[in-house]
């Protein structure tokens, strides 16, 4: 055990090294976490106290560098920060993180289920929380659905979990002479994925850490918390004046504009769009805002609000999209004088009908933290990558702000060996994120899995939606065709203060791939702020794929019992 406290001690040492001087702040504890979780206007100000997020992850430790012949590489399970010996068991340690902080979302995956997690705060001998993966991230042992739950093998806690001095979280094997000390790539022992993200505050940031006895308190706020992110409609930010709507029939080219005069910020904004070819419509007509003469957005429709190519119903706490085609977000956008909103049909031989909804305006008091929202899109047809992977940047910022969510549109095209299995599109599903903050030498996020990052598991095929991630087509999963997934961020908003990138790792365990991939970001930053958003209406103007594409009249059902990657 004195091992293990000096262990804890050295690690706060490191880790505190990075983390912003110390800032006056009210105590944060469950209470104030799960209000912020639901207050729509706080995503548009910059954090106060200015906290850092970071992430714990089973990523491959032979990943070192950018260029390195492991940099992309599999076997992201089983992989851990180290091994106590605790009354003669061994715990595989998960996370180690010095406080004060808080947990905001945490991902696992297994492929039996076995296993005991443990959660130490503070320094405690005895673990909070205690259970299996099942029970603790994906089940009600802590708090249950929505805030726990299973997303097609993805388990997701999102309940935060503040602690004043440290964090330590354990996995122990029901193998007991189980050495994960030299991961070999297949799967072995556990095969135990896992993301977890947490936050870091200034030294001497007041924090409460939790206890059991706070859960038992906060349970009303907790189910309030929990009826309110799955019914966004009701709860947006409160609309004080209308700019009337309107419908049009755009030729291509034409733009429909409206403009918001007077400080305030847009709290509900909802679309419709209407065409023959509605899925090339999606990408081919954009939507863009300015603000403050700044122009900040610049996106096509579809991908904006998380639908993908075509009308995708979905929902999580930020954007909506109904069967009828009307797609709705609720990002606060803040102005201090003026606004405009433009709609472009940038297509180049169909009319497209574009409808408004009366834009819902709400009055906005402007602080010296207050950001611009920012959206836009990076994509590229028939990109072909070799057995190595490349790194696809989702977006690169420079500036001041917050990153807040993202939405992934791909097709995957049939295998360029056509003939072998020929239904099977390469799985891309591999790649992990690497987010690099402030000009980090190693990103603090290295994921473990594109599907791991938006919150299920082993190429699920299965659409689902959640508060905070969704995944609206699977087509593109097991087979050849479309994938739309969406992840948004309240607790685990990413802040920078000079420079932010994402890069997302394409690589598969088939060779002979090529797919259509896109992505869309949306963050907040102070003005000035820049990024390499592509503004090309010759890109949206490519022809999107269809879901089906090769010989015959299309795949066959994938397997009924889909077998895992060996080489994650």
């Amino acid at each position: 055990m004195e091992m293990r406290k000096l262990a804890a001690i050295l690690f706060a040492i490191v880790t505190m090294a990075d983390v912003p001087k110390a800032v006056a702040a009210e105590a944060i504890d469950l209470r104030s976490l799960l209000e912020a979780m639901v207050d729509r206007a706080s995503i548009a100000e910059f954090p106060q106290p200015e906290f850092v997020c970071k992430q714990a992850s089973s990523y491959n430790r032979r990943s070192r560098a950018p260029g390195d012949a492991d940099w992309i590489v599999g076997g992201d399970f089983d992989q851990f920060y180290g091994c106590d010996q605790v009354n003669g068991r061994k715990e595989w340690i998960v996370m180690d993180v010095a406080g004060p902080g808080a947990l905001t979302r945490w991902w696992l995956t297994q492929l039996h289920g076995a296993g005991t997690l443990r959660i130490y705060l503070d320094g405690a001998g005895e673990p909070t929380f205690q259970g299996t993966g099942d029970e603790l991230v994906g089940g009600s042992a802590i708090v249950g659905p929505p805030l726990a739950a299973n997303r097609k093998g993805g388990r997701n806690l999102y309940l935060p979990i503040p602690f004043r001095e440290h964090c330590k979280i354990t996995f122990e094997s029901p193998d007991a002479n189980a050495d994960f000390s030299n991961p070999s790539p297949g799967f072995k022992n556990e095969s135990f994925f896992y993301n977890i993200n947490y936050t870091q505050y200034p030294k001497g940031t007041g924090v409460k850490t939790l206890t059991k006895s706070d859960l038992e308190a906060n349970r009303e706020l907790i189910a309030t918390v929990g009826r309110e992110l799955l019914d966004p409609d009701r709860h947006p930010l409160a609309v004080r004046r209308k700019v009337n709507g309107g419908r049009e029939l755009l030729q291509p080219g034409q733009t429909m504009t409206r403009k918001i005069d007077g400080q305030g910020a847009i709290s509900v904004l909802r679309l419709k769009v209407g065409a023959k070819d509605l899925a090339q419509a999606m990408r081919s007509t954009v939507i863009s805002a300015t603000f403050d003469g700044q122009q900040t957005v610049w996106a096509p429709v579809g991908e904006f609000f998380g639908s993908g190519l075509g009308v995708n119903p979905c929902q999580d706490w930020w954007r909506k999209v109904d069967k009828d085609g009307w797609m709705t977000c609720w990002w606060p956008m803040p102005f201090k004088q003026a606004a405009e909103l433009r709609v472009t049909n940038h297509g180049t031989n169909e009319s497209v009908e574009v409808e408004f909804d009366d834009i819902g305006i709400a009055d906005w008091q402007w602080t010296e933290r207050t950001m611009y929202f920012h959206s836009a899109w990076r994509g590229e047809n028939l990109i072909e990558f070799a057995a190595s992977g490349l790194d696809w940047n989702c977006i690169t910022l420079g500036g001041k702000g917050v990153f807040v969510g993202d939405s992934l549109s791909l097709f995957n095209r049939p295998r360029m060996d056509w003939g072998k299995q020929p239904w099977i599109g390469p799985w891309w599903g591999e790649g992990d994120e690497h987010i690099w903050v402030d000009g980090e030498t190693f990103p603090s996020h290295f994921g473990t899995g594109t599907e791991d990052y938006y919150g299920y598991a082993f190429n699920s095929t299965e659409p689902f939606q959640a508060p905070f991630h969704s995944q609206a087509v699977a087509q593109g999963n097991w087979g050849i065709g479309h994938t739309t997934d969406g992840r948004v961020r309240v607790l685990d908003r990413i802040p920078f203060t000079t420079r932010f990138q994402f890069d997302m790792e394409l690589c598969a365990w088939q060779k002979n791939r090529k797919l259509d991939y896109a992505t869309t970001t949306h963050w907040y930053a102070f003005a000035g702020a820049t990024d390499n958003g592509l503004l090309q209406a010759a890109k949206v103007r490519e022809k999107v794929a269809q879901s089906w594409v090769g010989p015959g009249e299309g795949p066959p059902a994938a397997p009924a019992a889909q077998s895992p990657s060996n080489s994650r």
